[in-house]
């Protein structure tokens, strides 16, 4: 199988869409040959997507180029010409469009209708994130888990101002809260001291103008076995089923709200999600479902090197020319006056 080259934009990995690239990649050198390579500022110790475009030559042995970063895949797709290029879709919102010569491999359902609607005639797929939970798809170990001693668990990274400045001071004076600032290297740790673990990104996302391509914390969160309390938008709905192994965040009240964590607290929580729930998330799935992937997209790039794509775009005569898009927002920006 040919050589797949990930693309970062930077050497930081405390980004989500960095790290779960990563894993990705991990699953990835299973099955074949993987490197990284930086495409910003160059870093120490790194390969340099300059470097590796000025000593690899194009053709069926060539690497694959996958990449991530949302702000930066229009940008990559000019750097990239001629180069067989697969795009990890892990949040939609971003305004570029694709060529149909690029695969789009999506890690989430609803990342994957995003790009149904919008790139109808690329070759799109879906495949989940990886989580590490060991513990859980893995037979338990046979010491009993630590007692959890933190009521509420919950982090400034991507949390709503409802979150942040009302539900967490009107449930301290009731609950044992831990408020983690910033990127925490091992979450897991802290979510199995934790009954209840809060998660309310959908400011966020509305802020940034883009979605929620996954959402790992929650996720991870059931597998640990905490109470998940969280927003349901964009690709959280993949997995989160409100009332049957979560609760949605934010309903009607903060009255509502604080009610409601303070009786999971009590409740202690539920067990964790069984194995199969975790299954297709386990690194080893995911790397099988990859190779299976990777399978097709070669087949696709042999089919293109030799084939023009030739389907009508059914987009093309609705997307609104640069001046109708400028009338929409001088509409707007009207209207909000």
């Amino acid at each position: 199988m040919r050589p797949i080259v990930f693309l970062f934009p930077h050497d930081r990995m405390d980004v989500g869409g960095n790290s779960a690239q990563v894993r990705f990649q991990h699953a990835c050198a299973r099955f074949t040959r993987v490197s990284a390579a930086a495409y910003g500022p160059r870093v120490a110790g790194w390969d340099h997507l300059d470097d590796v475009l000025a000593h690899t030559a194009t053709g069926p042995e060539a690497p694959i180029f996958a990449i991530h970063w949302g702000p930066d895949i229009a940008m990559l797709f000019d750097r990239l010409r001629g180069r067989d290029v697969v795009y990890f879709a892990h949040s939609s919102g971003w305004g570029m469009r694709i060529s149909p010569q690029v695969p789009i491999l999506c890690v989430s359902r609803n990342t994957q209708a995003y790009w149904g609607r919008r790139a109808p005639n690329n070759w799109i797929a879906h495949v989940p994130n990886v989580i590490d939970v060991p513990n859980v798809i893995d037979p338990p170990p046979a010491v009993p888990p630590p007692a959890r001693d933190i009521d509420v668990l919950v982090q400034t990274r991507k949390s709503s101002r409802y979150l942040l400045e009302r539900l967490v001071p009107a449930l301290r004076p009731h609950c044992h809260v831990v408020l983690l600032d910033g990127w925490v290297d091992d979450l897991g740790a802290w979510m199995r001291r934790s009954k209840v673990y809060l998660y309310d990104s959908v400011e966020h996302w509305i802020a940034v103008g883009a979605t929620e391509g996954f959402g790992l914390p929650p996720l991870e969160a059931l597998a640990q076995g905490c109470v998940v309390f969280s927003s349901v938008n964009d690709a959280l709905s993949d997995y989160l089923d409100p009332a049957v192994n979560c609760h949605k965040l934010r309903v009607h009240s903060l009255a509502w709200d604080v009610e409601q964590v303070r009786q999971a607290v009590a409740a202690q929580g539920p067990r964790p999600p069984d194995a199969a729930f975790l299954e297709p998330y386990a690194p080893a799935a995911v790397a099988q479902r990859l190779e299976h992937l990777f399978t097709g997209i070669e087949a696709f790039f042999a089919h293109t090197a030799r084939h023009t794509p030739d389907i009508a775009d059914p987009c093309a005569r609705h997307r609104p020319t640069p001046l109708q898009r400028a009338k929409r927002m001088l509409r707007a920006l009207a209207a909000n006056e």
